[in-house]
């Protein structure tokens, strides 16, 4: 299952929130989208709530939740079980010597994510908050680096605290939410217009891509991600490319071939219901500073007003 703005995810974060799109729009102005796009059934989806299958997209919106806003408790007692997030320091050695990059503080790591070398994950469960503990693990024959391939190399391992995911109870105070019930109402909310999306992009078929609208989409990105490095890192995006051996043309082909086809099979479903159930485009509302890519923003807005529709005329038990 993928959330509700799977692509473009950071757009979500970074932008600021809109309550809707300008009458003039960016996308689609001279395409009929029923050349494009096949689908039927969009309205009346069926959605169980009482299914194990809904609970799972009731969680996957609690887990998002939980990433996007740092939902987490340290927890400083207890012992390290498969798959909880740990925060530790470790020291590597090999022959009673620190090796370089072998040596960490703070670092987070989930256990049973076989993100470090082979077994050193599986020594740490049952290790107590607290403890240090020397953990020993062999590196693989293949691991790249000559002086560590093969090699049996100690860490010593200290777990700082386990982080914890909080739950609805908990966490409802940080959303903004008046009582647990309207927080839980509203993932819930989310949940089945991820469900309703899931299902008629499962349905739908899309024909071809309009060349002109795939140009516009993936200009808007790339300047996006331009404006992005410019005010979170106070980085040149073309300067970050050259140094990892890229380029802002190979970059933009990157995003017309991986990221575009991907976004706008979702945007071009929004719009193709957007225009048969002839809802309407609201003008922007921005809270804190000017929307530099019209386009993204208008994207997300017409997804906000038609999944609001169609969740308007669900079928929800």
């Amino acid at each position: 299952m993928k959330r509700l703005t799977a692509v473009l995810l950071v757009v979500v974060l970074m932008m600021t929130f809109l309550t809707g799109c300008g009458k003039d729009r960016e996308l689609y102005k001279s395409v009929k989208l029923e050349n494009y796009v096949e689908l039927s059934d969009y309205l009346g989806v069926e959605v169980d709530t009482t299914t194990d299958e809904f609970a799972k997209y009731y969680d996957d919106v609690l887990s998002i939740d939980v990433e996007d806003n740092k939902l987490y408790k340290e927890v400083k007692e207890g012992v390290v079980a498969n798959g909880d997030t740990i925060n530790l320091d470790y020291e590597g050695k090999l022959d009673g010597v620190a090796f370089e990059g072998g040596t960490a503080k703070g670092a987070e790591l989930v256990i049973g994510s076989k993100t470090f070398i082979d077994d050193f994950e599986e020594e740490l469960i049952g290790v107590a908050v607290g403890e240090t503990k020397d953990v020993t693990a062999k590196f693989p024959e293949n691991y790249g680096k000559a002086d560590l391939n093969g090699k049996e190399a100690v860490f010593t391992c200290k777990v700082n605290f386990i982080k914890k995911a909080l739950t609805e109870e908990e966490a409802y105070e940080k959303m903004k939410f008046d009582s647990v019930d309207d927080y839980k109402k509203d993932i819930k909310e989310r949940a089945i217009k991820q469900y309703i999306l899931d299902t008629i992009v499962s349905k739908a078929k899309i024909k071809d891509y309009p060349p002109k609208d795939s140009e516009l989409l993936c200009e808007a990105i790339f300047e996006f991600y331009v404006d992005m490095y410019k005010t979170a890192y106070n980085v040149d995006l073309e300067d970050v490319l050259v140094s990892n051996g890229s380029s802002v043309e190979a970059y933009k082909s990157q995003i017309s071939t991986e990221m575009v086809p991907q976004m706008m099979k979702v945007n071009m479903l929004m719009y193709y219901i957007l225009d048969t159930e002839k809802l309407e485009m609201l003008e922007s509302t921005v809270t804190s500073q000017e929307v530099k890519q019209p386009v993204i923003a208008e994207s997300y807005a017409v997804q906000d007003i038609v999944m609001e529709y169609l969740y308007d005329n669900a079928k929800i038990k």
